[in-house]
């Protein structure tokens, strides 16, 4: 099967080197050669493809696939999925991007193309563990899902470090966050909720409100649901310190043609990015409810390392992995509906769960369910 991954960044060239390991052909596509040339160099069996997401004549190449995977920043990532819901293709996508995705529905249903947005780790894979472990319940209590990033042991300034896009991690800790509460979506603020929380070997962590349910919100009806990251403990302290001072503000500041947040996202990635500090993510998501009169609690734990044979982060690893999984799942079972289906529906499927946690515990990837 011969796969097209648009979008040459990290997370990009992981779906790339999942498929490719796979046994699967991989193209990629991205406006930056120096990007492209950069992946051949990863690994020279994976064609590479000049492509604008702004140029309409670029999505021409698009008909030439079965499976089409999007991996573009969240900035850029709805143009994109704006101009594939026309083409009739199938489409994974694991950009988080600012609009709503549902609102192309109408249009991918009409043409007979299938989206599945937020494929990713959070959201994309927990979704989908949220929509098995809820799908029989008569009634959703609760929903609560714990998920982070982190080094493998905490390192000064703020006990972390950067390994995906700095301005999606600062996004993260100022966007309202969206939650429900009970049984009605509120907003509460990104940082806030602290709670103490113990994974595998890492115990006494924070975790904190940060957005995350997307889609969730509208497909799983419950009386309570939030997601929260995991942190070193005082990391939300510090984070908070330098939100109030502005450091994350984006008017432009007075006399300069730049802002607080250009600033810091700079040095953030000057003092954050330090690649030879392994990471370690880690998930626990906790669905309770009602079946047949009976109180039912379930949940889900797994605990992922840096991979040192591969040189791959573990962020990288539980990024790319569930797209590329769903990609083939679609491109083996054909196209198994139209129009925008999200994660927790997949989830419901159980020759999908199965392949999805099949095939990333044959990648070393163990998600503990009782």
């Amino acid at each position: 099967m011969n796969f097209l991954v648009i979008g040459a960044g990290n997370i990009g060239s992981g779906i790339a080197l999942n498929l490719l390991e796979a046994g699967h052909s991989v193209d990629v596509a991205d406006k930056s050669m120096d990007s492209l040339n950069r992946l051949k160099k990863i690994n020279e069996k994976i064609r590479v493809i000049e492509f604008d997401v702004f140029e309409k004549n670029s999505y021409r190449i698009l008909h030439d696939y079965e499976v089409i995977l999007s991996a573009l920043p969240g900035s850029i990532g709805m143009e994109f999925l704006r101009n594939a819901a026309i083409t009739g293709n199938t489409v994974v996508d694991v950009s988080y991007t600012d609009q709503n995705p549902y609102e192309l529905n109408d249009t991918a249903m009409a043409s007979g193309t299938l989206i599945v947005p937020d494929m990713g780790f959070a959201p994309g894979l927990t979704n989908a563990i949220v929509g098995h472990l809820s799908c029989d319940l008569e009634k959703v209590n609760n929903v609560k899902i714990y998920v982070g990033g982190i080094p493998e042991k905490p390192i000064p300034p703020i006990d972390y470090t950067i390994t995906w896009s700095v301005e999606g991690l600062i996004d993260e800790y100022t966007r309202p966050v969206h939650i429900v509460r009970n049984g009605i979506e509120s907003q509460v603020q990104a940082l806030s909720g602290i709670e103490k929380i113990s994974i595998g070997n890492y115990v006494n962590m924070e975790a904190f409100y940060t957005d995350g349910l997307r889609s969730l919100i509208r497909n799983i009806k419950c009386t309570e649901m939030f997601e929260k990251t995991i942190r070193y403990p005082g990391h939300a302290e510090k984070i908070s310190l330098l939100k109030d001072l502005g450091y994350f503000d984006r008017e432009r500041i007075h006399g300069c043609n730049i802002t607080a947040f250009d600033v810091s996202e700079q040095l953030f990635m000057k003092k954050l990015f330090m690649p030879d500090v392994h990471d370690v993510v880690l998930m626990r998501i906790d669905v309770s409810g009602i079946k047949s009169e009976s109180e039912i609690n379930r949940s889900a734990e797994m605990q992922v390392y840096y991979d040192s044979l591969r040189n791959r982060t573990a962020m990288d690893i539980v990024t790319s992995l569930p797209a590329s999984i769903t990609a083939e799942f679609l491109s083996k079972n054909g196209k198994i509906a139209t129009g925008m289906v999200f994660p927790e529906t997949l989830g419901v499927n159980d020759n999908y769960f199965n392949y999805l946690i099949g095939t990333l515990q044959k990648n070393s990837i163990k998600i503990s369910i009782k």
